[in-house]
């Protein structure tokens, strides 16, 4: 079932396009990444998505109602973005109870537990909170709101590595509980890989790919051996990515290695290993730019 329904998207700003000719299906219980580098639209898509910008053709569905200017629908949306923000006066268990009177199901067990977890006293006056502590704040609003579409751009940036993890698996175990729909825009991806489903790249206001993660183990892989050798034996193979270090070559292949593949490239002593997400996305936008496309 598609719970949100982007309909041939599009934007202009300044006479430039943002988002050209968006279209996608964000399917029930799934998790889904959106990567794209900084002039990608990212953050303009996700506005749209949420019904926080009105695009200049095109509309977004939620169960099959328009999004934009539907207060009942909004409801059963949450955005956390870099403008998420409350007053500097309220305390961290003031905000709890505002979120609990617009969110028909909110958790307030669930916040306390994870503010707790995090060392967050309910108490401290959202001015007082360190960067790291607000973005965590608003990740756990996140949660703990139960929407049926929960949808944050690039969150826990000022958020170290270990209290991330921490997140990620609270996110992942929540999601198990009370299924719905999470799309997350991130420069993070690789510390993502364990709980997402399914990832979308934007390039210029445009959606060059989708993959699910399956896919993407299946069908790229990381070649790496002397460079005299692997050379020779990639004529002619679909290469995306190569680094060369010291007559040392890691090249990345886009295509899934047959088993002749692999036992020719393992007689020849050749490295075959996972390529990380990360450095896909980078190979497959080096790739349009050299085209200039």
């Amino acid at each position: 079932m598609s719970v949100l329904v982007a309909e041939n998207l599009n934007l202009t700003n300044k006479n430039k396009p943002s988002i050209t000719n968006f279209s996608y299906n964000f399917l029930d219980n799934k998790i889904y990444a959106i990567l794209g580098k900084s002039d990608s639209g990212k953050d303009v898509l996700l506005d749209l998505l949420s019904a926080r910008t009105k695009p200049d053709e095109g509309n977004v569905y939620l169960d099959g109602e328009l999004l934009l200017d539907n207060p009942k629908m909004s409801k059963r949306l949450c955005y956390i973005s870099s403008k998420t923000s409350f007053p500097g006066h309220m305390s961290v268990r003031s905000i709890c109870r505002l979120m609990s009177s617009y969110y028909p199901k909110w958790d307030n067990g669930y916040a306390y537990e994870l503010l707790e977890y995090f060392k967050i006293k309910p108490k401290t006056l959202y001015f007082k909170l360190e960067p790291n502590e607000k973005e965590l704040v608003h990740g756990i609003i996140a949660l703990a709101c139960r929407a049926n579409i929960t949808i944050f751009l690039n969150p826990l940036d000022d958020v170290d590595v270990k209290d991330r993890y921490d997140f990620y698996n609270f996110m992942y175990e929540h999601h198990i509980r009370y299924p719905r729909t999470i799309i997350i825009s991130t420069d993070y991806i690789d510390e993502l890989e364990s709980i997402v489903g399914k990832i979308l790249m934007l390039d210029k206001g445009r959606l060059i790919e989708d993959f699910t993660i399956s896919e993407i183990k299946d069908n790229f892989r990381y070649l790496s051996g002397k460079t005299e050798v692997l050379k020779s034996l990639i004529a002619g193979v679909k290469i995306i990515g190569y680094e060369e270090r010291n007559n040392y070559l890691t090249v990345c292949v886009g295509k899934k290695l047959t088993k002749d593949e692999t036992r020719k490239y393992q007689k020849y002593l050749i490295k075959i290993s996972e390529v990380p997400i990360q450095k896909i996305f980078i190979y497959l936008i080096n790739l349009r730019e050299k085209k200039g496309i």
